[in-house]
């Protein structure tokens, strides 16, 4: 190999490699150093070939896959309270950490992260999985070049393109704490939630309160209430409002806002801006109990086992090369589970207070 090397005027590591057809060659470099070695007889040993292979699968580095944690800028309001993207993000970390793949955060929608300059990150640094966490509304559609990316949303059902989508059972979570308060004595149950929160989540709130509601007596059906994002004394008069009107018993929804969960006194707390004591004229179950507020009655969502199955999924569609989105995108939903609190006590036990 030398003496070639020699004749050729290159190093012998190039007549190595031109000899292999490795790509880093020129091909007329490779052809002059093919036509010297058969000049002067130079055959390449198949032992030594066999053990250089052998070497080189071994002691070969494998780049580890790369995946993209993108969360939308404007989304925190969405989760006052609840932690929400903490919880996912502890789910979907743990994955990647026990699967040895490495994970970044971008959050899209600051002035300096647009969708093109995300694109050109992902794309300049070798990313090819993308999680969707969570956006709001507003954001209809993301523009990348989905064609490069493995990806799956998390929440975000309304956000395009459809891709597989990983989420809390917000339908099971309604019909599982309405079933609840029923078996609790009450009778009167009214949903409030906001008009955008139904948009995100495809209605599952409001679909299965109805299904459930269905059930029941018409004389016991109060129609759910639904407002806009705003200021939330106004929120809160409204659902005041409401709840006179209807004489709803108990109230079901995801926003924390409209009770003051720091003034609970061991037996009550008020509704937030309203002379409504909880659950002393109205019964309080959150369709998505918060942590660290265990005098909260309500639904358990497992954000954290979201963030899990989200990062599963995702981590096989990117070892098994499945890009771009799918033309029958699969929905994964994940249940929660009912939690006794004291904002939610036997009907009963508030007759005799």
């Amino acid at each position: 190999m030398d003496d070639v090397a020699a004749i050729a005027g290159v190093h012998s590591t190039t007549v190595s490699m031109a000899l292999r057809a490795h790509p880093s060659i020129a091909e007329n470099t490779r052809r002059r150093i093919i036509e010297i070695a058969a000049q002067i007889g130079y055959v390449r040993d198949p032992l030594l070939d066999a053990f250089n292979y052998h070497r080189l699968q071994k002691l070969a580095v494998k780049q580890p896959p790369s995946i993209a944690f993108v969360i939308d800028a404007a989304s925190s309001a969405y989760f006052f309270g609840s932690g929400y993207h903490p919880l996912v993000y502890e789910g979907v970390r743990a994955v990647a950490t026990a699967q040895h793949l490495t994970l970044e955060v971008f959050a899209l929608g600051t002035r300096d992260m647009t969708a093109n300059r995300l694109n050109t990150i992902l794309t300049s640094r070798g990313i090819n999985g993308v999680l969707l966490s969570t956006f709001t509304p507003t954001t209809k559609s993301i523009a990348l070049d989905w064609s490069q990316f493995s990806a799956v949303k998390i929440e975000s059902h309304h956000l395009l393109p459809e891709l597989d989508v990983v989420s809390n059972d917000q339908c099971q979570a309604a019909r599982l704490c309405m079933r609840h308060l029923r078996e609790l004595g009450y009778r009167r149950i009214g949903l409030a939630t906001a008009t955008d929160d139904e948009s995100r989540l495809e209605r599952t709130f409001s679909s299965g309160f109805l299904v459930e509601q269905a059930e029941h007596p018409e004389d016991e059906r109060v129609p759910p209430l639904f407002f806009e994002r705003g200021h939330i004394g106004t929120i809160a008069g409204r659902v005041e409002a409401w709840i006179k009107e209807h004489q709803v018993d108990a109230l079901m929804t995801n926003w924390h806002e409209l009770i003051a969960i720091n003034d609970w006194d061991g037996t009550s707390t008020r509704l937030t801006s309203t002379s409504l004591r909880v659950p002393q004229d109205v019964a309080f179950a959150s369709l998505d109990v918060p942590s660290g507020c265990p005098h909260i009655g309500g639904i358990v969502q497992n954000h954290r086992l979201v963030g899990v199955r989200a990062m599963e999924q995702l981590a096989i569609m990117v070892r098994t090369f499945r890009k771009g989105a799918p033309e029958n995108p699969s929905s994964t939903s994940v249940p929660g589970f009912w939690r006794e609190g004291g904002t939610v006590p036997p009907k009963a036990v508030l007759a005799k207070r």
